[in-house]
Parts: structure tokens; sequence; C-alpha cells
């Protein structure tokens, strides 16, 4: 059995959550985790923090009843922590306090903007975080991580940290499960299902929708809006061609949608606040990422190839795919000439 570690980025909203911060970093300590955050943030520590959260397997966050130190976009710390462990795809767990409207009241907002603030993080982590846990003391919070954790280990297996001395039983590991694999495949005749490829086939004329996140300026003022783009799978693959015709790290698809986001949500954050003169902080919501990634493997448009030298999974527009977009946008632009 090798002895296995995990990486745990704790992060807070500040120094008011320092009791509960320290009662989860002990708890998780005590069971075998490696324990990271900062305390106290500035624009300086966003790239260290940035940086932790790359290297983490599980992300943990602890809201209380503030929202936290803000940066310049007047987004918090720790807001901004957790829209980056989205977009890098981590396992997130989340323990809210149950009630913050009953803590001491120098544990609260009480500027009526950030109370607002609170709200709607706090509503949003409900609503996008599958593990959600809720507290009152710090025992319940111990408690909580005492039995949670085990649970996110089986549920969001990760790769983790390996001493070096226990490599050569990994390799023997992995030799031993290739062999058992072998066999098996050898026994039954073919391979089971990818579960990637389960979706049923589309076309590129089909329309789709996703949902996705943003902040909308107006008035000198900024709300995060949460509106549902609709399009082709033709239009989705022109989004994608630009990243993907060479062999390009899957953190791309992100990058790719949430950069053509950022450019045309103008128009959509605009219907919903009519004065809006422009959008910034573009987010695709992840289970809709996830979606699109399980769609065009299944169409076998883009695929993985293999890994790069850093092991991230690299993933390609095959043949067949530029072909087929080839031919759709020929067939638009002698439309477009008749019309």
């Amino acid at each position: 059995m090798l002895d296995k570690r995990y990486q745990v980025f704790i992060t807070t909203s500040g120094k008011e959550m320092q009791p509960e911060r320290m009662a989860v970093s002990q708890t998780l300590i005590g069971m075998g985790f490696f324990s990271w955050g900062l305390e106290q943030r500035t624009p300086l520590s966003t790239a260290f923090a940035r940086r932790q959260i790359d290297d983490c397997d599980y992300v943990l966050l602890l809201l209380g009843s503030q929202y936290g130190e803000q940066s310049v976009s007047g987004v918090s710390y720790l807001n901004l922590e957790y829209i980056y462990a989205v977009t890098k795809q981590k396992p997130i767990i989340v323990f809210m306090h149950e009630s913050p409207d009953s803590r001491d009241a120098d544990l609260k907002e009480d500027v009526p903007i950030l109370k607002e603030k609170f709200n709607e993080f706090r509503h949003q982590l409900q609503k996008e975080v599958e593990q959600v846990v809720t507290y009152r003391t710090l025992r319940d919070l111990e408690l909580a991580v005492r039995s949670y954790m085990p649970q996110m280990l089986e549920r969001y297996p990760v790769v983790g940290w390996v001493r070096p001395q226990s490599i050569q039983v990994l390799q023997d590991e992995i030799d031993h499960l290739k062999t058992k694999l072998a066999q098996v495949s050898i026994e039954h005749g073919q391979k089971e299902a990818d579960p990637f490829l389960t979706l049923p086939k589309v076309s590129l004329h089909e329309v789709f929708n996703f949902d996705y996140r943003m902040h909308a300026y107006q008035d000198g003022n900024f709300k995060e809006l949460s509106p549902i783009r609709e399009m082709t799978w033709a239009e989705m693959l022109e989004i994608l061609t630009v990243e993907f015709r060479q062999p390009t790290p899957e953190d791309f698809f992100s990058k790719a949608l949430n950069e053509y986001l950022n450019n045309t949500g103008l128009s959509d954050a605009q219907m919903l606040m009519p004065r809006a003169h422009a959008v910034s902080r573009a987010q695709i919501n992840i289970r809709s990422l996830h979606m699109i990634k399980q769609q065009v493997r299944q169409n076998e448009w883009i695929v993985p190839v293999g890994r790069d030298d850093r092991q991230r999974m690299l993933w390609q527009m095959t043949e067949k795919c530029l072909k087929l977009l080839d031919g759709y946008q020929k067939i638009s632009s002698q439309r477009s000439s008749i019309y």
C-alpha cells in the first residue's frame, strides 16, 4: 500500500475566519493532508496563491459571514481564488456557516454593498459547488472535515504525492495492473466502453446552449450576471480551432471560450442591463465546459493525443473535423452570396 499525501488549498475571507482556518488546518494535518493557503492577501500575493492552487489536489473554501477583502477590481480575493480554482477544474468543497446573521456583529459585513456581495457569493456557491457543508461551531466544523474529506478522496481521486522511495512500488503496481488488464481484454475479446463516449453524436448545424458568468459594468458599478449563450456546434468549433489545430493542453478549452465570451458578451449583458458599456471576467460554467469536451470527443472532432513533458493531457482537432468545418464554411459562404 502506497503512502500517499494530498495537498489542500484553504481559502477564507480573512482574519475573522482565523479560528476556523486553524481548526481545519490542524484537522487536515492530523488526517495526513498537507495544508496550504494565504491568510493575508495583496495584489502581489495573487500570483503566489494561483501557483499554490495549480499545485494542490483539492480546494477547501471556508465561508463565514464576510465577503472578504476586495481586490482593485472590487471582487474579493476569496472570490477570485474560487474562480481560479474552477478554471483549473480543481475538486472544491465548501464549508459555510449555517446562519451568518447569527454571528457576532464584528464578524459580519456592516457595509450594505459588501453584505449584498456576500449574499450573492454564498448563493453562487450553493448553486455551483456539489459539495457544500454547513456548520455552526468549531467542533461541528472539525467533525465535518473528518467526515467529508475522505469522501472527496473517493469521489474525486487524484494522483497525490508519493514518497520518492515508493516510486518502485508504484511502478510494480502499474505493471501488475497492465498485465491484469491485458488478460481481461483477451478473455472478453473487447474493451469496455469509454465513459466519455456515451453521448449521442450531433451535427455541425445543431444548436445548443450553455451558461456562463461575467461582470457587467454600468454607471460606474459592476454586477455579476449569468446569461445563457446559444450557438451551433460549427460556431463552437470555429472558436476552438484557433487553439487546437496543434496538440494543446486541455485547459485551453476554458481559455479559448472565456476569451471569446469576454469579447462578445456585451450584447448578452445589455439584454439584462441596457446601459452596460463593458464586460470582463467571463467564465464558462464548469459543467457546460465538461459537456462540450465530452461532445467534441464523442464526435471525434477534438480528441486526446497524449501528454506533454509536464504530464498535461493534450487535445487536437482531427482531420475529419477540419474537413467537415471547411465544407460547412464553404456552404455557408455560398448561401450568403445568394442572399
